[in-house]
């Protein structure tokens, strides 16, 4: 992100290990806590707010790219760890300490890279400080953003003609929950009605081996048709109940991580 001239950083810091990143967008600020006492009638006294705390909400986007993904996904799998952010915004340099993921979106369209939003949460020990004189600048490196290939899906061992957009989502405010919803052209044979997926998989990236993986994905409503001039173009929401999984290829190894 770009201000005034000057390019702004973020970068997410958890078991001493620092991850700048390529965001576009970020709304991460302290707000207060408390409730309002209503003025008194016929006399001068205003309504009064009383302030019983802070916490720390908002989001960021970000890119996907080799040095990311692997430090995002483990936020994202391990929600209730802590972690911290640096934000340096041209006029002020503020630490935002223990946080956790409160949800977050990973979407992409057919040849468009891969962006992921995720919406921070505050905890009882979560505070903003300013950035100790002993931290350099921290920039982030430019490498290969990761594109998102609609042809390379592969559902229940089957790859898919095409998926033009998929939205991931995951909640954990109460209780984990997990959807995804896909775009794609309408077909008999490769998209009937109400089918349950046992596993999906999305390619992040062939080069680097990278792919996400989805177990037991029971579908939400019925199809939803959008109308276009040559094809009929359909979504479909899906709950996913069982394991996902970010498998990593390293030469014959593969690392997984539920």
């Amino acid at each position: 992100m770009n201000i005034q001239g000057k390019d702004c950083t973020l970068t997410v810091a958890k078991d001493g290990e620092l991850i700048p990143l390529p965001y576009s967008e970020e709304t991460i600020s302290q707000t207060s806590k408390g409730y309002t006492l209503p003025g008194v009638i016929g006399e001068r006294n205003r309504e009064k707010q009383v302030i019983t705390g802070e916490s720390i909400q908002g989001c960021f986007v970000t890119r996907l790219e080799y040095l990311n993904v692997l430090p995002l996904f483990l936020l994202l799998f391990k929600p209730d760890d802590k972690f911290d952010i640096y934000t340096d915004r041209v006029s002020e340099k503020s630490i935002y300490k223990n946080l956790t993921v409160k949800q977050f979106e990973l979407r992409a369209e057919n040849k468009e890279a891969f962006h992921l939003k995720i919406e921070v949460d505050s905890n009882d020990d979560s505070v903003v400080t300013e950035w100790p004189v002993t931290i350099p600048e921290l920039k982030w490196e430019q490498k290969r953003t990761y594109i998102f290939d609609g042809h390379n899906v592969i559902a229940n061992l089957k790859t898919l003609p095409l998926i033009y957009r998929f939205e991931l989502t995951g909640s954990f405010t109460e209780k984990s929950k997990y959807q995804i919803k896909l775009y794609f052209p309408l077909s008999k044979e490769h998209y009937p009605q109400q089918k349950k997926i046992d596993k999906l998989q999305i390619q992040i990236d062939v080069e680097d081996g990278i792919t996400i993986e989805l177990n037991d994905l029971q579908p939400v409503g019925n199809l939803t048709d959008i109308y276009c001039a040559d094809a009929v173009l359909c979504s479909q929401t899906y709950n996913i109940l069982g394991n996902i999984k970010l498998l990593i290829k390293n030469n014959t190894t593969f690392h997984i991580f539920e």
